[in-house]
């Protein structure tokens, strides 16, 4: 603390100023009184009773002096004291300011650090989101592509079962159609040999039976309509006179005897026939 040793050393120099000042004082006072003792023609007369008054005054001016030198010293020291009191006010104000301050610094830094924290927290929090979300994602993903994948499995084995089963009713459609179409050949075949037999047996009908005939055989090729009409009649080989006669037993009847079932008819409708006795 520097002011107050200022304000000390000035204290002593005023002290010492008003103790040369009560001395100067003194001095005076003394100087004068042997003046006039020193210069006087007459011998000194009895002091008279004013004399205590002279003394008093010195007496006084003493008092005086000390009392000044009192009231400096108090001035003085009330001063330094306003002085001490004001340089310890101003230092305390400065030392409060730099604690404030710290603290305000402190509070700052605590602030920052809040923030900084709090960010760092947020940002920790704004990972673990993105990281969950996509976890989350590639979970979604993973089940998707393996219901897909289940999904096209099932799909290919039910294709599969499903084309087995439709090769097996293929293959079953094609057997029964096949044996359906042999059940139907033959019926139709059956069918056919009837009708050819009915026809050759309608055409022996009408043939001139002569014993010239015996043991000879005529091919002919006859064509029908669908009603059994003869729409064409030719010899293919054979006996001449026995190939006419069956021609002309052929063309005999308005017609010749005819299936109404059409692949019968596709059979019939061009045949070659034996005439033979």
């Amino acid at each position: 603390m520097r002011k107050p040793k200022i304000l000390a050393r000035l204290f002593d120099t005023d002290e010492k100023v008003a103790v040369a000042k009560s001395v100067g004082v003194h001095l005076g006072i003394a100087l004068v009184l042997l003046i006039s003792v020193s210069f006087s023609p007459d011998p000194l007369p009895t002091p008279p009773a004013s004399q205590p008054v002279i003394k008093a005054t010195f007496i006084d001016a003493q008092a005086i002096a000390d009392k000044q030198k009192a009231q400096a010293q108090a001035a003085a020291r009330e001063e330094q004291q306003r002085a001490a009191a004001a340089a310890a006010k101003k230092a305390e104000a400065e030392r409060q300011r730099k604690i404030n301050a710290q603290k305000a610094k402190q509070r700052a830094q605590e602030k920052r650090a809040e923030q900084e924290r709090q960010k760092q927290a947020a940002e920790a929090k704004r990972q673990k989101e993105l990281k969950r979300v996509a976890a989350q994602k590639a979970k979604e993903r993973k089940e998707r592509e393996a219901r897909e994948k289940a999904a096209a499995e099932a799909r290919r084995k039910q294709a599969e079962e499903d084309a087995a089963m439709e090769k097996m009713r293929q293959e079953q459609a094609d057997a029964e159609r096949a044996a359906q179409q042999q059940r139907r050949q033959r019926q139709v075949l059956s069918e056919t040999d009837r009708y050819r037999a009915l026809i050759k047996q309608k055409i022996m009908q009408g043939l001139y039976k002569d014993s010239a005939y015996k043991g000879k055989k005529c091919r002919l090729n006859v064509r029908l309509a669908t009603t059994g009409f003869v729409v064409q009649v030719r010899t293919l080989s054979g006996d001449a006179a026995l190939c006419r006669a069956s021609e002309a037993a052929v063309r005999r009847p308005d017609k010749l005897p005819m299936s109404e079932d059409p692949q019968v008819y596709q059979q019939l409708k061009d045949i070659n026939l034996t005439v033979e006795l």
